[in-house]
């Protein structure tokens, strides 16, 4: 790989790494006014609290993660094949 699309590549995971930060926070800030009633059926399913809360926020960052992770790809795909293929 040539080091101008590695550079692009670069680039391009630090600008997802760095927007996908933002969401998780931003998320994550939100998750603590967010209604909790649901715990009541985790709690008679035999999940406490606290593993509830895991559970919520692990899902919740798992979410945003595969979202930007695909996107990065698609990008860094086409970033890749256009190198390769300019009048792709």
């Amino acid at each position: 790989m040539n080091t101008e699309i590695r550079s692009q590549i670069q680039s391009l995971a630090d600008r997802y790494s760095n927007q996908l930060g933002k969401q998780i926070m931003h998320r994550m800030q939100e998750m603590l006014q967010d209604d909790r009633s649901h715990y009541l059926v985790y709690r008679v399913l035999g999940i406490n609290a606290n593993e509830g809360m895991l559970i919520d926020t692990y899902q919740n960052r798992g979410r945003f993660l595969y979202k930007y992770a695909g996107a990065f790809l698609e990008e860094a795909c086409v970033l890749c094949i256009q190198s390769k293929y300019p009048d792709a």
